[in-house]
């Protein structure tokens, strides 16, 4: 981490917090017990107004009646949906402010199974709601196809937009998605868009091998959030866990985040210097424990200043951004990010990069940073600028 970039770093640190938006539990403030305590009345949780819907239930890892393991990474408690037939699924669902743009959704899964004949789908999912006029999200844990009982192995799959109103139950291409371990722990995350309307990225860590495997849909061909009935849908409101298919289904859950996704985007315009506009953009999204990486550029002589702060609408707290520069002998170009910290970029090949640690500590979840580039240049106004990055910090 460059040195001044620390101080900025600190600013976020010291800056007001961000709105209250997303949901982050590990169960362990929940009232939980080995034979399962109600979820619903628990932390604004409720059973949604769905025929044959029960409750799920919090449960003690120690002596559950589902199988289920202590979690390595989990504490006391486990929020599980034990189906009782096809016809009676487990829901729990509960109201939740959505964070702007990109939203990322990671928690702990595993699924058992406590019947004896054949079981049947699906065994669970987590869903953004209602499903019946909003765009929203369902990742869907299922049986392979031709299961037998007792099941060894369970999908991790995702309910994706058809032909409107249609769904389509997906399985992902990665085999990483597939024959995941039953009786195990995995963490299973999504990156969505509900702006763009899909999906961008998906995560699990298979349990038994420890290894972390992520897919992102090529950019030609995406997999889309379902909409129903129409485009283009309103926000959800609510997200809910869900256990269901045949009795002895068991799909639970613990550490659950529903929080910022990582995203850098463009804001603003740039101006021309002698090898045009200084280009700005992202290799290492900024992502909580991660090193964000911003490659500059177009520095028509391997010169630069990379200029970043925490406001694109307020530089010293009282100017106004974007600031036009051609009294300052830049014409056409404008200042659009508070210069609180300005590094010296060294290039080659007229490229050059600059890096920021973002430490793994929740508190800067949904920070934003931005960042503009100033290029040194041959050319009669001597400084060339790029078009500025809204970096927000995420999962």
């Amino acid at each position: 981490m460059h040195s001044s970039a620390c101080s900025l770093i600190s600013l976020l640190a010291l800056a007001s917090a961000t709105a209250a938006q997303g949901y982050i539990t590990n169960f362990e403030a929940f009232t939980a017990s080995a034979t399962g305590t109600p979820m619903a009345g628990q932390d604004g949780f409720y059973i949604p107004a769905v025929a044959g819907s029960i409750d799920g239930a919090m449960y003690t890892y120690a002596g559950n009646p589902h199988g289920v393991p202590v979690n390595p990474n989990g504490g006391a408690n486990f929020w599980a949906g034990a189906s009782q037939g096809a016809a009676a699924p487990a829901r729990s669902q509960r109201a939740l402010t959505l964070p702007t743009g990109k939203i990322r959704i990671e928690y702990d899964v595993c699924c058992t199974y406590t019947g004896t004949v054949t079981p049947t789908n699906n065994i669970g999912s987590f869903s953004f709601q209602p499903s019946t006029n909003s765009i929203y999200v369902n990742l869907l844990a299922a049986w392979p196809t031709g299961v037998v009982a007792p099941p060894t192995t369970w999908d991790a799959n995702v309910i994706t937009r058809g032909v409107v109103p249609a769904t389509v139950t997906t399985i992902l291409p990665d085999p990483a998605f597939q024959n995941l371990p039953v009786g195990v722990w995995h963490r299973w995350g999504v990156t969505i868009d509900l702006v763009a309307g899909t999906h961008d990225e998906f995560s699990i860590t298979n349990g038994s091998t420890n290894v972390t495997t992520t897919y992102a849909p090529p950019a030609a061909t995406p997999l889309l959030l379902p909409v129903a009935p129409s485009l283009p849908g309103v926000l959800p409101t609510d997200f809910r866990l869900f256990g269901g298919g045949g009795l002895g289904n068991v799909f639970a859950i613990d550490n659950l985040v529903i929080t910022y996704g990582a995203e850098v985007t463009s804001f603003g315009t740039g101006c021309a210097g002698s090898m045009g506009v200084p280009s700005l953009t992202a290799s290492v999204l900024p992502k909580l424990g991660s090193t964000l990486t911003l490659n500059a550029g177009n520095l028509a002589l391997n010169l630069g200043i990379m200029i970043a702060g925490t406001s694109d609408t307020l530089a010293g707290g009282s100017i106004p951004l974007p600031l036009d520069l051609t009294s300052f002998g830049w014409p056409g170009c404008s200042l659009l990010v508070d210069p609180i910290v300005t590094d010296t970029l060294l290039g080659t090949n007229n490229t050059a990069s600059w890096t920021l640690s973002i430490p793994n500590v929740s508190i800067f979840l949904g920070f934003t940073i931005f960042n503009q580039v100033a290029s040194l240049d041959p050319g009669p106004s001597s400084l060339a600028f790029s078009a500025g990055a809204r970096c927000r910090i995420g999962l």
